[in-house]
């Protein structure tokens, strides 16, 4: 199997779904039911480092669904533990300049193209120093997103872009109702406009482009507007919603 990053880059388009719990059975029930990317949450999930891992055999043991996680910010001290477990990609949360997008990829690539810590002689991605190889292919197999998730960001998007070690650029709709329409609201059309914008801009600028689905908004409607990656669901968001049919089923 190709890794995560080449898979996109020639074509294919993923669905794919967050987890927050933080628990490593919720992720194997979610991992069962076949999603084909997974993303564990550390930007606000009550977690660390240690059961990220855990997760990430967990769900490992269970399918072939790719693994990235949600950095907790775009530090190196953030990033480089999570490629050095193993993850096929990172994610970092409203990214809002090219000199922000540019620490990224330096912390996310290798030299030349950045200053990821050569920690690949005892690292878990690269089986524990076993993998010889694994330093000259890291670089073109970590997918490397950054979300849009402000009006800064989304005016920032050409910079951003041009940055090289980015490959994704995912836009964050909930956290834009910051900067358009009324907070929280998803159905805005300061909002829809917004996120037209930002699709707009992504696909010119020849990155991936990534996103979130609306309430309602088919991740098929998506990939036909050039979306790459596009996240359907959660694991709080399923148990949510399955918890409040289940009692409403026995209401007299």
């Amino acid at each position: 199997m190709k890794p995560l990053r080449q898979t996109l880059l020639n074509g294919t388009r993923l669905p794919g779904a967050f987890l927050f719990l933080a628990n490593p059975d919720v992720d194997e029930v979610m991992a069962q039911a076949g999603f084909p990317l997974l993303i564990i949450d550390r930007e606000h999930a009550a977690a660390d480092m240690q059961s990220a891992l855990h997760e990430l055999r967990a769900i490992r043991a269970m399918s072939d669904a790719f693994v990235m996680a949600r950095a907790r910010d775009g530090s190196a001290g953030a990033i480089k533990p999570l490629l050095d477990a193993g993850f096929d990609g990172i994610m970092v949360a409203d990214v809002r300049s090219g000199t922000e997008a540019r620490a990224i990829a330096e912390a996310a690539r290798y030299a030349p193209l950045g200053r990821r810590g050569a920690q690949f002689t005892v690292s878990r991605a690269a089986r524990y120093g076993a993998d010889g190889s694994h330093a000259q292919t890291a670089n073109d197999s970590i997918l490397v997103a950054v979300m849009i998730e402000s009006r800064a960001g989304l005016e920032a998007i050409p910079e951003i872009a041009a940055v090289e070690g980015i490959d994704m650029l995912f836009l964050g709709p909930l956290d834009l109702t910051s900067d358009y329409g009324s907070f929280g609201d998803l159905a805005s059309p300061e909002l829809a406009q917004a996120l037209r914008d930002a699709e707009t801009a992504i696909r010119a600028s020849g990155k991936l482009l990534g996103g979130a689905a609306l309430p309602g908004e088919h991740a098929q409607d998506m990939f036909a507007r050039g979306h790459a990656l596009v996240t359907v669901t959660s694991d709080v968001g399923l148990l949510r919603d399955a918890a409040a049919r289940a009692v409403q089923s026995i209401q007299p």
